[in-house]
């Protein structure tokens, strides 16, 4: 049985297949829709993808990893300084829209993150092209 996920991932490169005339566009043709700006990525497979080999490190870490963790301990945190008295509630409001942000915030630097790896990574690219995670058409 296929996950909604995989079911969305399989429409992905069916649809980039079509605008691509039955074939998935070549790591050229990425590289240069990537940097026209005509890449547009699947978050959920950037956010399992932002922790694959020859993503960069940078993006990974921080966006893999900080701004992640910072977001979902952000309101636990605030919660527990909230029961010790150590802040009012309204901090705990603030955590809330702060970790929203955050989460906001990582999901589109995963998304930066694996397209940088996959324009220096062809091995990368074709992982990634295989699993839905790019939609971009031929240059007009």
């Amino acid at each position: 049985m296929t996950t909604m996920n995989q079911q969305v991932n399989k429409l992905a490169i069916k649809d980039l297949t079509e605008l691509w005339g039955g074939r998935l566009p070549t790591w050229d043709e990425f590289k240069i829709a990537n940097r026209e700006g005509r890449v547009r990525v699947n978050k959920t497979v950037a956010a399992q993808a932002i922790h694959w080999k020859g993503v960069p490190t940078a993006m990974m870490v921080l966006y893999g990893i900080v701004t992640m963790w910072t977001a979902f301990l952000l309101v636990p945190v605030m919660v527990g300084f909230y029961f010790f008295d150590i802040v009012s509630g309204w901090w705990i409001l603030g955590a809330v829209v702060a970790a929203w942000f955050l989460i906001r915030v990582s999901r589109d630097g995963h998304c930066e993150g694996i397209k940088m790896g996959a324009e220096r990574d062809e091995g990368l690219y074709t992982a990634l092209v295989g699993n839905g995670a790019f939609l971009f058409a031929p240059h007009q």
